[in-house]
């Protein structure tokens, strides 16, 4: 074993001493310390990552990635990931009639005389018999805020597989785990204690909260002072802010609510802008016509050190051309991040 390797391993097994889990569903479970260890799995394959392709660490697994919903970066970064490890990566598509997988049912008990021709109770269990992983993508459909999160949930209790999800109604954590790996660098090794902004802007459509809420967690698992800046009736999620709060005892986070963008983005480490839908959905249209001073242009700025959002942005509406084209801006090694958190979880499970 040569000393990369070993040094892989090494890093794996801190991750196994502090997180046993099979399920990453919200970023949270892992928990400061597992979450810790992974970060430092994904700076070594970072660093390290045209060597560790040639190893072929992973060669012989396999990972099946089930996509209900388009993506660019999540899909090339999980087969990046997986290729250069050595594994094989299956491209799902959901329910695309012919080049897709058959529509699937998620409610138990039902008669299965519509459109669905399967049930993910077989579905689940089958891929996991293939597969060494399962990731799956699914948005809320329409307007609904989507709370029981039906087919990440189902998929979780139905797969012998370990589980990831790679966006859901109210999580995206491994963007969440590469956002912290981002604010990490950006201060210099860690950023307990740093100011972090995260602000509402504009958005056509009323979005989900599985971006925002997982910036959220990653900066309270990283001890940051959050300042969360939305309009009154843009708040958050309640039960999961609490779910978050409940961690920066143990992390010396702290969380504060404003409705003052300004205010929330001066002097930060990031300044992280995200849209998401009105409390009242029907009403986001309306609401957010009044709203275009949210757009994060280059006076909010001014004192914040870097520009961060997951992509895809639009650009004028969330954030102006001179801020995402100018010096602060570093959503592409946000984005670059993705790979090396997501091989970190592949070697921590099948290393």
């Amino acid at each position: 074993m040569n000393t990369l390797e070993s040094r892989l391993h090494a890093a794996v097994a801190r991750v196994r001493e502090n997180w046993r889990g099979t399920r990453f569903i919200d970023g949270l479970e892992p928990g400061p310390a597992g979450t810790n260890a992974l970060l430092d799995v994904a700076r070594l394959y970072r660093a390290n990552r045209l060597e560790i392709g040639r190893l072929r660490l992973l060669g012989g697994r396999a990972v099946a990635g089930l996509f209900f919903d388009p993506s660019l970066r999540t899909h090339t970064s999980m087969e990046v990931a997986t290729g250069r490890l050595g594994a094989h990566f299956v491209y799902l598509q959901a329910g695309q009639g012919g080049g897709g997988t058959w529509s699937m049912e998620f409610e138990d008990g039902v008669v299965m005389n519509g459109t669905a021709q399967e049930h993910v109770r077989e579905a689940a269990p089958v891929l996991s018999s293939y597969a060494d992983v399962l990731a799956v993508r699914a948005f809320p459909k329409g307007d609904a805020h989507d709370r029981e999160e039906r087919v990440i949930r189902s998929f979780s209790a139905h797969a012998g597989s370990p589980l990831i999800n790679l966006e859901s109604a109210l999580a995206h954590p491994c963007q969440g785990l590469a956002d912290q790996l981002t604010l990490s660098d950006l201060g210099g090794g860690s950023f307990a204690r740093r100011k972090v902004c995260l602000t509402w802007a504009p958005h056509p459509k009323p979005l989900p909260q599985a971006v925002p809420l997982s910036v959220v967690r990653a900066a309270v698992l990283g001890g940051a002072d959050l300042h969360v800046a939305a309009p009154e009736g843009f708040d958050l999620d309640a039960e999961e802010m609490e779910r978050a709060r409940s961690f920066c005892a143990d992390t010396g986070a702290s969380i504060t609510m404003t409705r003052d963008p300004d205010a929330a983005a001066s002097g930060a480490l990031a300044v992280y802008a995200k849209g998401w839908g009105a409390e009242q959905r029907g009403e986001h249209t309306e609401r957010v016509a009044d709203l275009g001073h949210w757009t994060v242009g280059e006076a909010r700025m001014k004192s914040a050190t870097a520009f961060l959002h997951c992509l895809p942005v639009r650009r004028n509406v969330i954030v102006t051309d001179a801020v995402i084209d100018g010096p602060k801006s570093r959503v592409v090694p946000q984005a670059a991040n993705r790979e090396p958190v997501q091989a970190a979880l592949l070697l921590a499970w099948l290393l």
